[in-house]
């Protein structure tokens, strides 16, 4: 038997400890922007009872404004509140609750209504279905006014109800004809949550439950027979200032502010160059006289007092921005505020708060651990106005509609959805980007050409369809998916629109064109392609309604016919056949033409003797007038090229070397070099009327 085998089965080594499932065990996070806290805790009848807790403070400053920045570093900060109290209860945690803040938090009130089946009692599950229903219609208005941005439902709280009209606080066992859900959604950008899921699930973790942290504090401050008054809940925390308010029976709004306890803290840091962590102390501190080194490593000291009138300003600051965020939600001052959180317990804020709110201070309570309620310790835990949230979270994970955050794959793309017990792969389109009309296709554009006289009708092709599977099988847009689900979306695609092109109708090769004098006038012929009356000399598409003919004037005959001339006629002063293919340069004229200039009578057969004279030099013959250039089209653009010094004609290496210092170099990089549609010669003479390309 080899040494491992023994070892194990040795009965003197100790077996490791053997945690217990998880079951109903609460596991509640608070991902703080200093903090970490997790609460283990079960529901009882008597209120949560909490089992256990531990705090982590995050090692770097990983989270601004209750937003993660740094996803690793908060998931070693989780992990570490995990095992601490995996070690200390021998449990092993599967799933969090968590709660989300952020400085972009936004909230959408709605109303809707639904027709019930008549004659019939309103049930628990029904009541939870309309529920359930009004949230998913909230989250999709909300995607329509935010410009399908990606945002995520990360809490909701029903205001009323009303049954054919009237209000009712609980419409179980009622009968009727309409049932109205007025209902308010929060939302925060999706980038947000899934940082916040990351970072749990890398540390090993699913998250259970999501709500919003004044929803969660709220559950733990005002429970619901305590909302019939207009009360304003504001959570400091050391990011976000979160406010939540209670009015009629139900929480009829959200805020959140990113002025909170860190910006007391930065105040010190500044003002007594001090780092985070001492400022935090020193916030803190509730000794007279307290002792600290400086970033210039001096020892200082600073009494109480002077720390509190160093920050006053900041805290008057704090006061105006809590204020201003409860008279936005609440449109008024409320009757009562409860400031909780670890911010809260600073001195003089809840004074400051009622100043600016204008109302007695008997009305503002601040930092108490009273105000937790249902909330069942073990002898020794010390709670305080800190431990708001998650506690808060522990409690609302039993409260109200559950629904989560369903890890679905979409493409490829792992995407959370709200859960709202009937998810469909139409609601996943969103998150995947594809918007509803991508999802049908026409075929492609029917176009409709002449070619040589004839009409032609090109069919575009047929689209091609949407596919959609789900775990690899066919489904359709009603096709509702769960978690863990693997869906793959097609969108579908336009078919391609009828095409033509040149070729497909003509031997282009055998295309060529010159220019030639007829009668005195500059004339096109040869065989050549004409688009909508527009001489073309390449390759290119046919589109709809184009008109495209085959001009054969080759010979001299065809040239002839399609002018309409029939006298007799001379090229370049000579008689030829009509068949003689005609060149660039070539001039016709008709043979009875009348001579421009009458002959003169016959010279005498003898001529009488004269006197010799001594011959005058001859007159110098006059100069031939220089040409003033031909005109030709250049890749598309006309232009007049001047004439050489003696009056010729120019070649096409002199067109070549005014675009280019270095000619050879520019005709051998090119890919299509011709004159009129034929390969271009280096000495090929330029006339009016040419059409050169060099591309």
């Amino acid at each position: 038997m080899d040494e491992k085998k023994t070892k194990k089965s040795n009965p003197d080594t100790p077996a490791a400890p053997k945690k217990n499932a998880q079951g109903d065990v609460i596991f509640a996070l608070d991902i703080g922007t200093r903090t970490v806290v997790g609460v283990l805790a079960e529901r009882t009848p008597q209120g949560c009872r909490v089992i256990d807790m531990v705090t982590a403070v995050h090692e770097s400053r990983s989270m601004a404004d209750g937003q993660i920045e740094d996803i690793q570093s908060v998931s070693r900060d989780i992990r570490r509140v995990k095992r601490e109290l995996e070690a200390r209860q021998k449990i092993s945690l599967k799933n969090a609750c968590i709660a989300a803040a952020g400085r972009a938090l936004k909230t959408l009130r709605a109303s809707w209504e639904y027709k019930l089946p008549k004659d019939k009692i309103i049930t628990p599950e029904a009541l939870k279905a309309t529920e359930l229903d009004a949230v998913r219609r909230t989250c999709e208005s909300f995607t329509k006014e935010n410009d399908n941005a990606s945002f995520y439902c990360v809490g909701h709280s029903v205001i009323s109800r009303s049954l054919d009209g009237f209000k009712v606080q609980k419409p179980e066992g009622h009968r009727g004809e309409r049932l109205t859900t007025d209902i308010i959604g929060a939302f925060l950008p999706a980038y947000v949550v899934e940082s916040l899921c990351t970072a749990v699930n890398n540390a090993g973790l699913e998250v259970s439950r999501l709500t919003l942290e004044p929803i969660a504090a709220m559950s733990a401050v005002i429970p619901p027979e305590l909302r019939l008054i207009n009360i304003a809940l504001c959570d400091i925390g050391a990011g976000t200032s979160d406010v939540a308010v209670s009015r009629d029976g139900s929480v009829v709004a959200y805020g959140m502010a990113t002025t909170a306890g860190d910006e007391i803290t930065e105040t010190i840091m500044k003002e007594l160059l001090v780092d985070f962590n001492t400022a935090e102390l020193l916030k803190t501190s509730t000794e007279k006289e307290i002792s600290y080194k400086n970033i210039l490593l001096m020892d200082c000291k600073a009494t109480h007092e002077q720390i509190m009138k160093l920050i006053a300003p900041t805290a008057r600051e704090l006061a105006k921005v809590i204020a201003s965020e409860i008279i936005s939600a609440n449109a008024k001052p409320p009757q009562a505020v409860f400031l909780v959180g670890g911010g809260s317990k600073l001195e003089g804020l809840a004074e400051l708060v009622a100043e600016e709110l204008n109302v007695d201070k008997s009305r503002i309570v601040s930092g108490r651990r009273e105000l937790l309620r249902g909330i069942i310790a073990p002898e020794g835990m010390t709670l305080g106005a800190e431990h708001t949230t998650p506690l808060g979270i522990a409690i609302s994970s039993g409260e109200g509609v559950s629904y989560d955050f369903t890890t679905i794959t979409v493409n490829g793309r792992k995407l959370r959805a709200l859960d709202t017990a009937r998810l469909t792969v139409f609601e996943l389109l969103g998150f995947a980007k594809i918007k509803p009309e991508e999802m049908m296709a026409p075929a492609g554009k029917t176009i409709n050409i002449t070619v040589s006289g004839e009409k032609i009708t090109l069919r575009g092709e047929p689209a091609t369809p949407s596919e959609i599977t789900v775990n690899g099988e066919p489904a359709s847009l009603n096709t509702v998916v769960t978690k863990g689900d693997e869906v793959v979306i097609t969108p579908a695609q336009k078919g391609a629109d009828g095409t033509a092109r040149l070729s497909d109708y003509f031997d282009l090769s055998a295309i060529r064109s010159c220019t030639v004098t007829l009668l005195g006038k500059k004339r096109r012929a040869g065989r050549y392609i004409q688009i909508n009356g527009r001489e073309i000399v390449a390759e290119r598409r046919i589109w709809d309604g184009d008109t495209v003919e085959l001009v054969e004037t080759e010979t001299l005959g065809q040239l002839l016919e399609v002018n309409g001339i029939t006298e007799p006629i001379l090229l370049n002063d000579k008689k030829v056949s009509p068949e003689v293919i005609l060149q660039s340069g070539d001039i016709i004229s008709l043979e009875n033409a009348p001579k421009a200039i009458e002959e003169k009578p016959g010279i005498p057969a003898e001529i009488p003797e004269k006197k010799l004279e001594e011959p005058k030099p001859a007159a110098p013959k006059p100069e031939a007038p220089k040409s003033a250039g031909v005109r030709i089209t250049m890749n598309g653009i006309e232009a007049e090229f001047p004439a050489r010094e003696d009056g010729t004609p120019p070649i096409f290496l002199d067109v070549a070397a005014t675009f280019s210092d270095n000619p050879t170099e520019l005709l051998t990089s090119a890919a299509t070099v011709t004159v009129n549609g034929k390969i271009a010669r280096l000495d090929e003479e330029i006339h009016d009327g040419d059409v050169i390309v060099i591309e």
